[in-house]
């Protein structure tokens, strides 16, 4: 694959806010993943690559989207960075939050670890912790939703 392809996707990446681009042709493959604002190439040969299906969706995995969730006035913590969350500050501990609980600007939601760097995620805001939209050990990606909070 050439380099002026290999910039044409970069590009594509870049201005659709892409996190991962995948792409077969013959038999390379180029995986392109932003990574802190900038892309990672990696040409890999083909070789015994599971190809997913995508005709065969059924409406299990297509996600439902409740009216009340559209009008409800939560705002949605996100993620800072990438990471692996945790829910509690160590295993068998009890959750920092849940749904229903009550939170302070400041108060703790989670932890995002990167790159062995744990990170405290601290509410924006005070409120009402409406859902909790991870699991404890969830690799969670850049903006993603950790947890709703009604004002």
């Amino acid at each position: 694959m050439d380099t002026n392809k290999i910039n044409e996707l970069a590009k594509i990446l870049r201005q659709n806010q892409l996190t991962k681009l995948d792409l077969t042709e013959g038999d390379s493959r180029i995986v392109l993943e932003a990574a802190g604002g900038r892309s990672v190439m990696v040409d890999i040969p083909v070789e015994n690559v599971p190809v997913e299906n995508t005709a065969e969706i059924s409406a299990e995995t297509v996600p439902v989207v409740d009216k009340a969730e559209e009008q409800s006035e939560a705002v949605e913590q996100r993620s800072p960075l990438v990471g692996t969350v945790y829910l509690a500050p160590q295993a068998g501990a009890e959750s920092f939050v849940k749904a229903g609980d009550k939170v302070k600007k400041g108060d703790v939601l989670c932890i995002v670890e990167s790159m062995k760097m744990f990170n405290n995620i601290e509410a924006e805001l005070d409120g009402t912790i409406e859902a909790v939209c991870v699991d404890n050990g969830q690799i969670v990606e850049f903006g993603q939703t950790l947890v709703k909070i009604l004002p």
